[in-house]
């Protein structure tokens, strides 16, 4: 055998392995691509999941829940895609069927004039409005939603936090009212009153504005009885005052 023969198997087969190797590596950069769009996706998917979960329901409106199951449904279907497992399809056709499910109205609590029992509770739910106006940007930054419907949605999250600092300012005045009474507090009221008001173009919060109304007048009344009774009480200190020349 030639050395020239010999030399030519050498570079042949350094080509052979070049090319194996070369395959080989393309196959791992493309297993390796998969994985981290399996990742990126699977963390969309657990941010979203975290919003529609952490939502309060009363404060849920439509066009933001068709916003987070369209965004959860067009994820899973690019994770099936990149991995059938069963695993995946079920998560998939859960979603599917939750997001088919329109949730009834939540209704005002009867009796109460905050949506909310504790500051933490508001407190909460102002931090998941802002991880959602936060959501709407980056989505919108990565051309999965157009600006129109991102200004759109932008606007009814901020109306909703205008909501919720207006049920903040009302458990902060239910505080006032229990320790220094209805005097000091009334026109809190009032002013929480009117802002809910200024929100209420869709007539979402009639049961809300008739609760503090109501609350409103009953303490008006309690002012307005404490003021006769204390004058009551002046005339007959005045009236006892002439009796005995004081």
């Amino acid at each position: 055998m030639s050395p020239t023969y010999i030399a030519v198997i050498i570079l042949c087969g350094v080509a052979l392995m070049s090319c194996i190797a070369f395959i080989i590596q393309d196959i791992e950069n493309k297993k390796r691509e998969r994985n981290l769009r399996l990742i990126s996706l699977k963390s969309g998917i657990r941010r979203a999941t975290h919003l529609l979960d952490a939502f309060p329901p009363i404060l849920l409106t439509t066009d933001i829940r068709a916003l987070l199951c369209k965004y959860l449904e067009a994820r899973w279907n690019a994770v099936v895609e990149l991995d059938p497992s069963d695993s995946n399809k079920q998560q998939r056709s859960a979603l599917q069927a939750q997001a088919t499910i329109l949730p009834e109205p939540t209704p005002h609590p009867v009796g109460s004039m905050s949506i909310f029992n504790s500051h933490t509770e508001a407190a909460r739910a102002m931090g998941i409005i802002k991880e959602l106006a936060q959501f709407i940007i980056d989505i919108k930054n990565k051309g999965d939603l157009n600006s129109d419907s991102a200004d759109n949605l932008t606007k009814a999250a901020k109306r909703i936090y205008a909501r919720v600092e207006v049920d903040l300012d009302l458990l902060n005045a239910l505080e006032t009212e229990k320790s220094r009474g209805p005097e000091v507090v009334i026109h809190h009221y009032r002013s929480c009153f009117s802002k809910l008001q200024n929100l209420n173009s869709h007539q979402t919060l009639d049961r809300q504005l008739y609760e503090i109304r109501t609350h409103v007048t009953q303490l008006a009344e309690k002012i307005d009885a404490a003021a006769e009774e204390k004058a009551k009480e002046k005339e007959l200190e005045k009236d006892s005052g002439k009796k005995f020349n004081f």
